[in-house]
């Protein structure tokens, strides 16, 4: 079972934000099973140390004709960007994204400039962010706005940026 957050419990929780840009994603055969090894350059800092670039390894993925699928672990595209929401590192050293799925939230570009799309009953939503539950598609919001938010949830400043 999977922890529902809400964003301030998210944003609380993580060890490091970062707004990500993925290099490339690919499985690998660990001796915890098959893992997809995720890389990612960091596009700007906004919570913890995060460095140029994160790597995160999750269970799951194909390889030598062994699929492994494991419910509500995100997958991620190369060069796809997210605002990536992670823990401290795990057993074998690798973050993970918090809550799986609701610690992604994807960004994309558009004649609006740069926008994260919040998925109601996926990511958690901002308070007082304006999104229509009954839609079926994302709201979105700008990606700068949605940093900001991010940062005065948690405290940090942005001073604090990589």
């Amino acid at each position: 079972t999977v922890v529902q957050f809400s964003f301030d419990s998210l944003c609380e929780t993580s060890a490091k934000v970062a707004h990500v840009a993925c290099i490339e994603s690919e499985p690998v055969k660990t001796a915890e099973g098959i893992r997809m090894r995720t890389r990612f350059r960091v596009m700007e800092g906004v919570k913890g140390e995060v460095g140029e670039e994160i790597e995160i390894l999750l269970p799951g993925g194909q390889l030598d004709g062994r699929r492994v699928h494991v419910a509500g672990i995100p997958s991620f595209t190369p060069g796809r960007e997210t605002v990536l929401f992670l823990s401290g590192p795990d057993g074998i050293g690798s973050p993970w994204p918090v809550g799986l799925g609701q610690g992604c939230y994807r960004v994309t570009s558009s004649e609006k400039g740069r926008r994260v799309h919040l998925q109601h009953g996926t990511n958690p939503i901002p308070d007082g962010a304006l999104h229509k539950p009954a839609s079926e598609g994302p709201y979105q919001v700008d990606l700068k706005a949605f940093l900001r938010t991010i940062r005065e949830t948690t405290g940090v400043t942005a001073s604090s940026e990589k």
